[in-house]
């Protein structure tokens, strides 16, 4: 092991110690590393989220908010990496956690980095996926609006509820914050029986 990766590892189990001391205190300590670190520890951390217990797995999805800088585009990468599949953790509380530190940090920090990983999900085989891909959509910045619903679009094709309940609640907040872009987009709409069955049921 080279004297590099050492460091890595003595930092990381003292920081893993800290948890039950003082969580802020290694959330800090836990940040610096992921922030500075990158792909020398980055392998380090996945392993967190694949085999350890749910409090270190939290802990982890408070390090990778506390980590997210929008003066700093390249390390997205990294964050969304990480938090992934802690989205979609078989803790419930991992879970929420996960997706509140998505919806608060990440999207805000990394809008467009986000916008790639939600047209991932809007094309995957999973409904879950889907529609929280659906969910977050409205969430961007308004100037992406016109993005969000070209996805929104593709989304409400299909033929599972909750992903059209979700473009449905999607596109009300829409039309709230970019009524122009949604109502230029819906005109699209209205010549297609399935898309405009979806957008005036009630």
């Amino acid at each position: 092991m080279d004297p590099e990766t050492a460091l890595v590892l003595q930092a990381l189990e003292e920081a893993k110690a800290k948890i039950s001391a003082d969580g802020s205190q290694a959330v800090d300590s836990l940040s610096e590393l992921l922030a500075h670190g990158g792909a020398l520890v980055f392998p380090h951390f996945r392993r967190w989220v694949e085999e350890e217990p749910p409090k270190l797995r939290k802990t982890l999805v408070q390090v990778i908010a506390k980590a997210a800088d929008p003066k700093d585009p390249f390390r997205a990468v990294f964050l969304f990496s990480l938090l992934d599949p802690l989205l979609w953790d078989e803790d419930p509380a991992v879970r929420r956690s996960a997706r509140r530190v998505l919806r608060e940090k990440l999207l805000a920090a990394y809008p467009e980095e986000t916008l790639e990983i939600l047209a991932q999900w809007a094309s995957d085989p999973s409904p879950e996926k889907r529609a929280f891909a659906a969910s977050l959509l409205a969430l961007l910045p308004e100037r992406m609006a016109k993005r969000a619903l070209i996805l929104l679009r593709c989304l409400a094709r299909t033929e599972e509820e909750n992903v059209r309940r979700a473009v449905r609640r999607s596109l009300e907040i829409l039309r709230k914050r970019a009524p122009k872009a949604v109502e230029e987009e819906l005109k699209r709409w209205e010549d297609d029986p399935f898309l405009s069955a979806l957008l005036f049921r009630g």
